[in-house]
């Protein structure tokens, strides 16, 4: 079974490449060029071939000043019997020398790889050397890659039509099985690995296997479950933020009132202490200088007092060496009466050195209770945050 099997590939393998070459054959010279897609996506229209609408590859110069592909330009010249421009359509007596203008190309690949375009392209495998297109598919039975115009024959012929193909990629051989050199074309389950008809009916023998579409379809639907779990999971986060930028504002907002309240209540209480210091200051100030008054006045009338004893004691000093025993004896009564003085011992002035140690005391107190209530205060609002 396995030698029908690869015998009928050899077949559609080689039926490919006879009806290639007659496709060719039957192609007047000529019938215009086929052009490829454009691919060249946001590239300006000044740096696309006008013959095959897609960016330059090694482009040239004409005399008359317009740029093609290198290939392009050669094929068009090949065809034809006579060499003009494909643009303007002037004539050249000669074919023209073609020289790459490496400045455009330069700036072709700096624009592609600006746009996610700079990967390198895969080429017809059956084009000419010289001038070989970009291809449009591959066949993983023939395992080649084709061009618009190599393409014909498996959109045509029966047999070619049955060919399994995919778009250009430059690892092909990740698409044929390593061992029997045939397209993985199913998919085993038990083994979650892709495998080609051959290893189907020999290693994979009664696995549970599908065709790689099928198997694809699937997985497409658990990743579109994922990629809506992963978008809900974006929508979350993107709330989130909003309500994290929602709270900061509103935090920010607070805080900003809270701290025109604080510096108000602040700027009040400075205020009130700036008055009950000045209110103090000045209660102190008076009662100093009633304390000093009263000293004055206590020192004047001791003064006088002293200046009373001292005569006083003059009048008895003179007695007590007077001869006039009569005159003694009259005025001893006078004499002998006590003084007209106050009791010093039972005056005292107030001391101001004492009313202020309770005020400092005072002061203090009120000082320390304030730091303690502002540093509580402050480390329960710094436990908010």
């Amino acid at each position: 079974m396995f030698r029908k099997l690869a015998k009928r590939l050899e077949e559609d393998r080689a039926m490919a490449e006879s009806s290639i070459k007659q496709s060719v054959a039957r192609r007047s010279m000529d019938e215009p060029l086929t052009t490829l897609s454009s691919s060249s996506g946001p590239l300006a229209e000044e740096l696309q071939c006008s013959i095959c609408l897609d960016a330059f590859t090694d482009p040239v110069s004409t005399p008359c000043g317009h740029n093609f592909c290198k290939s392009c330009l050669n094929q068009c010249w090949d065809k034809s019997q006579t060499y003009n421009c494909p643009l303007c359509k002037e004539n050249f007596r000669r074919r023209p020398d073609l020289k790459i203008n490496t400045a455009l190309r330069e700036v072709v690949l700096l624009i592609k790889e600006k746009s996610g375009q700079s990967k390198s392209e895969v080429l017809c495998d059956i084009c000419d050397d010289d001038i070989k297109m970009k291809a449009l598919k591959m066949c993983l039975v023939c395992q080649s890659s084709y061009c618009q115009t190599h393409l014909e024959p498996h959109q045509r012929v029966p047999k070619l039509k049955k060919h399994k193909l995919i778009d250009p990629v430059e690892n092909l051989e990740d698409h044929i099985c390593q061992k029997h050199d045939k397209p993985l074309e199913l998919f085993c389950r038990d083994d979650q690995t892709c495998v080609c008809l051959l290893c189907a009916v020999t290693d994979h023998r009664n696995h549970n296997t599908v065709s790689i579409e099928e198997e694809s379809e699937e997985r497409k639907s658990q990743l579109m479950k994922m990629q809506t779990d992963v978008q809900q999971m974006i929508q979350d986060r993107m709330k989130r933020i909003q309500d994290l930028k929602s709270s900061a504002k509103l935090r920010k907002e607070t805080s900003e009132k809270e701290k025109a309240e604080s510096i108000e209540l602040f700027t009040d209480l400075i205020r009130s202490i700036e008055r009950c210091q000045s209110e103090l200051l000045e209660m102190m100030e008076q009662k100093q200088k009633a304390a000093e008054k009263q000293t004055e006045e206590f020192i004047k009338e001791l003064e006088q007092e002293i200046t009373e004893l001292k005569r006083r004691d003059t009048e008895l000093e003179h007695l007590s060496h007077t001869e006039d025993h009569l005159h003694l004896l009259q005025i001893y009564p006078s004499m002998s009466r006590p003084a007209h003085t106050s009791s010093w011992t039972e005056i005292s002035i107030s001391d101001t050195h004492e009313s202020g140690t309770d005020l400092r005391k005072a002061l203090i107190q009120l000082q320390e209770t304030l730091e303690e209530k502002l540093s509580k205060t402050g480390k329960r609002m710094s436990g908010l945050f």
